[in-house]
Parts: C-alpha cells; structure tokens; sequence
C-alpha cells in the first residue's frame, strides 16, 4: 500500500525572516519520511513581506506549496482553520511557523498515528519560552480545565497530528471564538502525546502577548462553558448571605447597645466590592451576549484574498466542463464521485437514515441518479472531484408545464468551507449546465439546495438562479410511530380507521379517483394554498400548475391499484374531506422508508382534523406493514402540515431552497 498523502498547515503571520529556512527544513523531513505531501502556508493578513516570500516558495515548489491569504487578520486559530478547510492529505499536521514546532520531530507524531491513535500532540519536553509566556500558557491552560472544563493537557501545544475523519469532523465546527486544542478534545476521538524537542524561535518576535493570551482564554472559557456565568451567580448568592448575616449582625448589637456608628472606609469597601462584583457580572454577561450576536451574524471565518495573477496562482484556471452523461464515465471516475459525494454533510435524507454510512448514502444516491442518466458536468483534478452538477431532462413536467423543463438533482464543490476557490469551482459546472441548457431549449431548471450551506445559494444566485420556496423533510421512524401510536384516538377494522364524530378513513376506491383528482386541482388552485413552486414561478402558467397536479394524482391512483403505491380517503359526514397518498422507497441500509407523495383536504374540512387523521392512519398502516418510516416533505409555509407532525410526534429532517433558472427570452 502506498503511503498515506501528507498536508501540513502552517499559520503564518508577520514572519518574513523565518519562511525560507521554513520551507528548507520541511521540505528536507517530509522528504525524510516518504510520503506524498503538501504544505499549505496560511497567510492571517501578514503586514511585512510574508505573502510575497510564500508566493516566491510556491513558485519554485508547485508540486507541494500551496499559498492561502486573508484580507485582513483574522486570528491564529482561524488561520489554521482555513488551512484545514483546505487540506488534502489523510494526515494532516498543524504548527506553527516561527520553528519552535520542529519539522524535524513530524515523524515522531505519525509513528503514534501508526500505531493507532486519531490524534497525536507534540509534548515539549523542555519548553524555550521566557519565563512570563511560560507562565502565562500555563496560566491559560489552567483556565480552560478549570472554568471551561475542558481536557486539555499543560503540556499541550497546537503542533499535532490527526486522521482525515478527524479534520472533516473539525471543518464542521465553525463558531467564532475557535481554540482547536480545545474542539478536538471535545470531538473525542483517541488521542495520545509524544514527546517533543521544542526549538527557540529562530527570528522575530512572539505575536502572542500576555493581553492577547488573557483575551484568548477569556473568549474560549466563555465559547465552551456557561461555568463563569454560574460562577458569577454563585458568588452573587454567596455575597447576598454575606450581607444578610452581616445585617443580623448589626440588629443584634444595635439591640443590645454595643452598636457603633462605622467608619468611611468599611462603607467605601462595601461600595467598591459589590461595585466591582456587579461589574463582573454584567462584564461576564456582556460576553456572552456578544458571542451570540457574533454566531448570529452569520459572517464567514474568515475571507480570502483571489491571488489570480500573481506568482503562483492559488485558483486554478480551467476547461468549462463539457457535457456528457452520467454512464459515459469511467469507473475510476465513478470512484472519484462516490469519494466527494460522501464528504458532503448535507447529503439529502442524510438525518433520516442516520445509522447508514456517508459512503453507503453517496451510492444510494447515486444509483437513483443514474436510472435518469442525468447529464453530468464535472470539474476534477485528476484523482480529485472539485465539483459537480447533474442535470435531468423532466419528460413529465415539460409535457404539463409546456415548458422545455430540467432539474439540477445534484450540484455541490468539496474544496472545504466558504472559500471564493470553492464558489468559483461550483459555479464553474453550474455555467456550463446554464450553457448548455439554453443551447438545448431549456426553458426553466429546477434545483434544490440546503439551506445549511449557504455557499450554495451564494453560487446558485450568481448563476443567474432565483429562490422560489423552502421545503422541509417531516417524518417518523418506526420507533416514533409506536411512540405516537400508543393510544390510540381511533378504532380500526381491517384497513378502515375510525376516529369518532363523523370522520373516518380508508382505502380508496375506483368511485373516488374522479371526485380526488378534481380536489387535486382545485385544492392546490386556490390563491389561499398557493405555496408551491409551480405556482409561485411567473412564468408557469396558473392553469396548467394545477393540471399537474391532477395528473399527479392519476399517476399515484394508478400505482395504488397496481400495489405500487397506497390512497387513503378521509370521509366527514359521508363526504369526501381529503387524501393522502404515499409509496415505498427504496431500501438503504437494510431499511425501507416509505414517503407521502401527495395529499389535499377539502377547504371545508380544514381544521377538522381530517389531515390527521389522514397521517395517523398512514403511519398505522406503515406500521402494520413492518416498514422502517415514513417521510413527507412539504413547503416551510404551511403551517398546519408541520404542526400536524411535530404535534403527533415526529421529526424535522431537513430543509431545501427550491431555485429556478428560467430562459432570458421567457423572462422578457
């Protein structure tokens, strides 16, 4: 087996004198060990002659250098986040660049990692800091074990190694204050020292002062515990018994006459320490407030700067991707797509069937893709997907929209983070889809994006793509179902379900098919349950949005009495009130899910409970059957359907933005 591809992240920050001898040593272990490997240099807003000495050592070592830089200074820990964002190898290795952390001793923490460990940290045996950073690490240290609980050793540093699964766990975590001893310690994978020799710096200075250590440990004890909140309100309530039994003290002496009128100075005591206590916690609070008004803003980690024409560019310029579909790919690069595939967290029904692995969810999808034979649009450095879009012809939806219509059923960029290297990748095979799309007469293109990784919808809107609807992924396993199920509000025979007061559900019969499709139509037709993309896209046409719909409902009438699919009919008063329709999925994992395709209720019978008990009686049914689950999607607006199900029980999946393209000439 050849071995393991090695990244090595390096922050990098106002160290001019120190890069080259840098690279010179790194270059010499790394190629001392063997492997296969990049150095990846982070540039946090260097103000000296940093960034151009790193594009210098990019330009005469491409094969492994590669230059990150932000706009601004963005902080150390963020710095070495980016690197690792960015990293490729199946180890990687963070440390620091001013030679304390020796590349020399690499090999002593990937010999640990062979033997087993996740992650493994450089232990200095004999640490060359003056003695007040000494002092002061060791200070901060002791602040994180204390008040944030954490499990980080004194000893510790940030020179360590860690397995890929390690670093992509590590990519998720994007909350401001970021100290990554401390988060990979939380992630809780096995971790060990070795010890290390640790090197005097080799030029400049320290840019880690005792304020910015005070400012760091504040910012972590508040980011990974509520401790100093509690400790706040522990010494409120310690000082407030304080108090009181010092004013018990008073009224005895006072009643037994031995009281004396005190003096200023315990009076200006008593003022400046509950001052100074009030204070500290209105300071504490502050803080914390702060760090929630940070999360909340939603802003990037950090942005980098587009290098593009300067020595060593970081952004690669390449080929648009050509079209071709998606059996014409070779099996090396099927294994490609599957690997990128299964590095994105926002894989849909990834949290339905939690238990599945991402590789076995990628081929799941996969498989589903293929069946359509979507034409495929890719952006790969030779063993490496950068990024991806399938699009799907939609024979059905063209026929009744009458528009040439396509959907995008896949499209994502697995460079890591929020990066313009990734955006600019995705949007790449997204303009080559638009392209081809309008050469082709497409007229209008469907795609759905989770709202989780909003750099999506920032590539998609470039593209010309505009937001439609939110659509959100309900459902129950069948643990839920027997939870929800456990007292029942009906009586059932055979497959007929009654719930009392008139209302009862069951099988549908051919006598309803003509009274369920006109309701198909006239139900999702009024402008008071217009909440679909079909018709909320200007250029559909209101008239035949509903068709579809009717002829949707056919297709699932004629699949229940083939026994592909199963119409249940809510009846109120002997009336018919609504339906839903639903039909098995696909097996993964050894499980069966089935999913609500379609349903309607009759405007009359709103609020009646007759979608209810539409939804009990199907997860009655799923049950009976011995299916895994049940799922239903529908749009964020709709209110009723998503109080229905969290109220029965069940669960929010996921959620999807639903984005159109639609053709110029269409728009105009």
């Amino acid at each position: 087996m050849s071995p393991a591809k090695l990244s090595v992240v390096v922050a990098v920050y106002n160290e001019e004198e120190v890069l080259e001898e840098l690279h010179r040593r790194l270059t010499l272990a790394l190629n001392a060990i063997g492997r296969s490997f990049e150095i990846i240099l982070v540039d946090d807003g260097s103000r000296d002659k940093s960034l151009d000495i790193m594009l210098r050592l990019q330009t005469r070592d491409a094969e492994h250098v590669r230059v990150l830089s932000f706009t601004r200074n963005f902080g150390h820990h963020i710095a070495l986040t980016a690197g690792l964002d960015q990293a490729n190898g199946n180890v990687v290795v963070m440390m620091d660049a001013d030679l304390q952390d020796q590349p020399e001793e690499i090999h002593k923490l990937l010999d640990k990692i062979d033997e087993g460990y996740d992650v493994v940290w450089g232990e200095r045996t004999e640490r060359q800091f003056r003695w007040y950073k000494n002092l002061t690490s060791k200070l901060f240290l002791w602040v994180m074990n204390s008040v944030a609980r954490s499990q980080v050793k004194l000893n510790s540093s940030i020179f360590r190694a860690m397995r890929k699964p390690v670093a992509e766990d590590l990519r998720q975590m994007r909350e401001k204050a970021r100290y990554l001893p401390g988060l990979i310690s939380w992630l809780g994978y096995r971790e060990t020292s070795v010890p290390v020799e640790h090197g005097k710096r080799f030029a400049g200075q320290t840019k880690y002062s005792f304020w910015r250590l005070m400012k760091l440990a504040l910012a972590t004890a508040t980011s990974f515990s509520a401790a100093p909140l509690q400790l706040a309100t522990v010494s409120g309530m310690t000082t407030g018994a304080l108090a009181a039994l010092f004013l018990v003290y008073i009224v005895i002496r006072k009643l037994v006459g031995g009281y004396s009128v005190p003096g200023y100075a315990s009076v200006m005591f008593a003022i400046l320490f509950f001052g100074a206590l009030q204070l500290i916690v209105i300071g504490l609070m502050g803080e914390y407030i702060s760090r929630i008004y940070g999360e909340a803003q939603g802003r990037p980690l950090y942005l980098l700067r587009d290098l593009d024409g300067k020595a060593g560019q970081r952004i690669r310029t390449l080929p648009a991707p050509v079209s071709r579909i998606l059996s014409s790919i070779s099996k090396a690069e099927e294994g490609n797509l599957l690997d990128a595939i299964a590095h994105d967290n926002h894989l849909p029904f990834a949290n339905v069937f939690s238990g599945a692995s991402k590789e076995l969810l990628a081929q799941y999808h996969l498989e589903q893709w293929s069946k359509q034979d979507p034409h495929i649009f890719l952006d790969q450095n030779c063993d490496q997907v950068n990024a991806v879009c399938l699009l799907q012809h939609l024979p059905w939806d063209t026929k009744l929209l009458g528009l040439q219509t396509a959907r995008i059923v896949y499209a994502n960029a697995f460079d890591g983070g929020i990066s313009d290297r990734r955006i600019e990748s995705l949007r790449g095979v997204l303009r080559a889809a638009r392209e081809y799309a309008e050469r082709d007469g497409i007229q209008l293109v469907d795609a759905r994006v989770s709202n989780q990784d909003l750099f999506l919808m920032r590539a998609f809107e470039a593209e010309k793509f505009h937001s439609v609807d939110m659509l959100v992924t309900l459902g129950a396993n069948r643990q839920k179902i027997d939870r929800i199920l456990t007292n029942p509000t009906y009586t059932r025979s055979n497959e007929h379900y009654d719930f009392g007061n008139s209302l009862c559900v069951r099988p549908m019969t051919s006598e309803d098919e003509t009274i369920l499709a006109d309701l198909s139509y006239s139900a999702f037709g009024e402008h008071a349950m217009i909440q679909d993309r079909f018709f909320l896209e200007p250029s559909i046409p209101h008239e035949r949005a509903q068709m579809l719909f009717r002829e949707w409902f056919q297709n699932l009438a004629r699949g229940h009495y083939e026994g592909k699919a199963h119409v249940l009919v809510a009846e109120l008063g002997n009336n018919i009130a609504g339906y839903i329709a639903f039909e098995p999925m696909l097996p993964i994992d050894g499980k069966t899910f089935w999913k609500d395709s379609l349903n309607a209720v009759a405007p009359e019978a709103r609020g009646r409970g007759a979608y209810r008990a539409l939804v009990t009686s199907m997860l009655d049914y799923i049950r009976e059957i011995g299916a895994d689950g049940v799922i239903t999607k529908t749009q964020s607006s709709t209110y009723r359907v998503i109080n229905t199900w969290l109220h029965l029980g069940g669960e929010m999946y996921e959620s999807f933005a639903t984005l159109h393209w639609v053709d110029s000439e269409m728009k105009s």
